[in-house]
């Protein structure tokens, strides 16, 4: 079985997320924390709903400037889990799997919106099938 996207980009954030804090300050070092933490849980909650899906692939980032603005970074880590979870939600073919990619995805998006608070002109990025903003 392979990784399925919704799984892949939580193992992805949990490993960005670690990057995120060692680069933090303070102001958003608590936030980072709880980041972290609601990742890994729904990491560890999406390899309970895929038994048996292969290990998420290896050389997510490569060389990220997270000296510059870890806010940044944990910006692309959200829209990545945004587009992930979005795929699993249209390919859900079981009640539970699609409860649990709308959670994700909605997690995904409100962190998302938080994030790019912080950083006026952030990077945006339509959610896959949304029309790009006008």
């Amino acid at each position: 079985m392979t990784t399925p996207p919704g799984l892949a980009a939580e193992d992805a954030a949990v490993f960005g997320y670690g990057l995120v804090l060692a680069g933090a300050d303070g102001g958003i070092r608590a936030a980072v924390r709880r980041e972290l933490a609601a990742h890994r849980a729904r990491r560890d909650a999406a390899e309970d709903l895929w038994p048996g899906a292969a290990p998420a692939p290896v050389g997510y980032l490569t060389a990220p400037d997270v000296s510059t603005s870890p806010v940044l970074l944990a910006i692309r880590l959200e829209s990545d889990c945004c587009e992930a979870w979005r795929a699993e939600l249209g390919a859900a073919r079981s009640t539970e799997v699609r409860q649990f990619s709308l959670d994700a995805l909605t997690a995904a998006a409100v962190q998302l919106a938080r994030w790019r608070t912080l950083v006026p002109g952030a990077p945006f990025e339509a959610l896959p099938g949304f029309p790009p903003p006008s």
